[in-house]
């Protein structure tokens, strides 16, 4: 009698202990599957119904398989094999199906399940929703690329100014000046496709913000065309291009000309026309060399055009 009073506080202490883990592995947010050495469900708590949208009575019994998406059948055996011979495979990523067909990522820890005489007679399965994670992820490598392509192409634009610059300057003052201006000018498109977090600018705002100078002497005009990144600062260096030699000897170059700047949507979809036109400027001669805005025109912009760009410096009524 006396043996058994010593014994039941212990019995009683290991069913407390049992009780207790079986409502911590029911009560947690991860899924928490067991099955045995066939890859058949043996148990399968609240977090993996959460989880994968199957019940219990619908995953207990059932291979495991289920979950796994054809192109991965073969993880199965792997792991079982794996399991078989004592090993736990630490933090696998990879890809299961819920019950709606959704594709979810997860992160699994797979434990052998032994016997009292140290047997392995299964495996308990911890998988955890990492979706969100590979999500971020992926955003982050694509910023990371995109802040690499935008910069490539920064320094790309930036040493075709430079080797340009020195074409017909006469003094330091002059070509710094015209430096710093073309810097700006891609500063300018850079921070406003920064400031929109996107890809892509609108052609009306690259066009606006270069003419900010010459509002007053400006008609812009032409429906909503959005560009991406390398296009945009293509665009808004040309435009630079034109308004400083419309102010250096154009239309904007004495107090009565201006500038009218329209585009236009074209059939086939797709194919913009894009005018500039000065009126009120002085006598127009046409150069005899190409300056740098010429070479933007020619060589830069002609990417993105069908027909190549043509300069006309006929006077137009």
């Amino acid at each position: 009698m006396r043996l058994a009073c010593l014994l039941y506080p212990r019995l009683l202490s290991k069913w407390s202990a049992a009780r207790l883990l079986a409502s911590i592995v029911e009560s947690s947010a991860d899924a928490i599957v067991s099955k045995d050495l066939n890859g058949i469900v043996t148990s399968w708590n609240a977090g993996a119904e959460r989880l994968f949208g199957y019940t219990a009575r619908e995953m207990i019994g059932t291979p495991i398989l289920r979950l796994i998406p054809l192109d991965r059948h073969d993880e199965e055996p792997d792991i079982l094999t794996r399991i078989r011979q004592g090993e736990r495979i630490e933090l696998y990523e990879t890809i299961r199906r819920r019950k709606d067909g959704r594709l979810v990522d997860v992160s699994i820890t797979v434990s052998p399940v032994k016997d009292s005489t140290g047997k392995v007679i299964g495996a308990s399965k911890i998988a955890r929703d990492i979706t969100e994670t590979k999500q971020a992820q992926l955003r982050q490598e694509l910023l990371t690329a995109e802040i690499h392509h935008r910069t490539r192409n920064i320094f790309a634009v930036v040493q075709a100014v430079v080797a340009r610059i020195f074409v017909g300057k006469n003094t330091v003052q002059e070509t710094e000046a015209s430096v710093l201006g073309r810097l700006h000018s891609l500063a300018q498109t850079h921070a406003m496709l920064s400031d929109q977090q996107a890809q892509m600018a609108d052609l009306a705002d690259v066009v606006q913000s270069e003419m900010s100078p010459y509002s007053d002497r400006t008609v812009i005009d032409g429906p909503r065309v959005l560009l991406a990144a390398k296009p945009a600062q293509d665009f808004a260096l040309a435009v630079h291009e034109l308004a400083t030699n419309a102010a250096k000897y154009g239309a904007l170059s004495n107090v009565s000309g201006h500038v009218r700047i329209t585009w236009r949507v074209d059939e086939p979809p797709g194919t913009l026309s894009f005018r500039w036109e000065e009126r009120g400027g002085p006598p127009i001669a046409k150069p005899r060399h190409k300056g740098f805005g010429s070479v933007v025109l020619e060589q830069v912009i002609a990417d993105y055009c069908n027909d190549h760009p043509k300069i006309d410096f006929d006077r137009v009524a």
